[in-house]
């Protein structure tokens, strides 16, 4: 992004009056400063903390990522933070991988208590002729094939009951036998939306109300979801 502002000012940003620096004696006075936001996956490695501290002076800390990948165990951080800035729908701001609209632009979730329209429309007859032209019953891309969750052996077990029904999952990446480069990432979407039924949406870890883009991965190709995780689906 470069130093200073000229980033925000060259994407025509509506805020443009942030200051981007990696130089830590920038600012020599941190307790200045209304707020500090901290990233939560670095906080455990961090090794020289503001030493000043303004008592109006809010302390947040900023996750996207799993505490059970990224856990924060360290005494020194208990009753240290004002607020928090993560996906969990609890947060004193919430910042998610995902927003659920209506067709008018109005924001519904995700919420601790969903409330989803209870009459939808038909789908589409395109739709219809889309889907009857899918032959293959379940994809999965995935590259970290050691996951916390332990979702490989979720989806080994799945194959298993799969064979049965001459079924089976078709692995995609570092952990299967089939091929689709991320680089070409339209192409491997376009797959599933000719071809599977059914996507595996499954996370890398378990922690309430983490749900990520997986999850679109089925959605925006016409595709019905397998999730594994810890949020509530529903």
């Amino acid at each position: 992004m470069g130093e200073g502002n000229s980033a925000f000012i060259k994407n025509e940003c509506v805020y443009n009056n942030c200051f981007v620096t990696d130089d830590n004696n920038y600012f020599l006075n941190h307790s200045e400063f209304d707020a500090i936001a901290f990233n939560g996956r670095d906080v455990e490695h961090l090794w020289l903390l503001p030493t000043d501290r303004s008592p109006k002076q809010k302390y947040i800390f900023g996750a996207m990522e799993s505490p059970d990948n990224f856990p924060v165990c360290n005494p020194i951080y208990d009753g240290f933070f004002n607020w928090t800035w993560t996906y969990k729908l609890d947060s004193d701001f919430r910042f998610g991988y995902i927003t659920i609209y209506d067709l008018n632009g109005t924001v519904l979730g995700p919420s601790v208590n969903m409330k989803w329209p209870e009459k939808l429309d038909p789908i589409s007859v395109e739709l219809k002729r889309s889907l009857s032209k899918k032959k293959k019953a379940a994809a999965w891309f995935v590259s970290n094939c050691n996951s916390k969750g332990r979702r490989e052996m979720f989806v080994n077990s799945v194959q298993q009951e799969l064979k049965k029904y001459s079924l089976s999952i078709d692995v995609y990446g570092a952990c299967g036998t089939f091929s689709c480069p991320k680089t070409k990432a339209k192409a491997c979407f376009d797959l599933i939306k000719s071809d599977y039924y059914f996507y595996f949406s499954l996370e890398n870890s378990f922690s309430e109300d983490y749900v990520t883009e997986k999850l679109l991965t089925a959605l925006n190709n016409n595709a019905i979801p397998v999730v594994f995780g810890a949020a509530d689906y529903t």
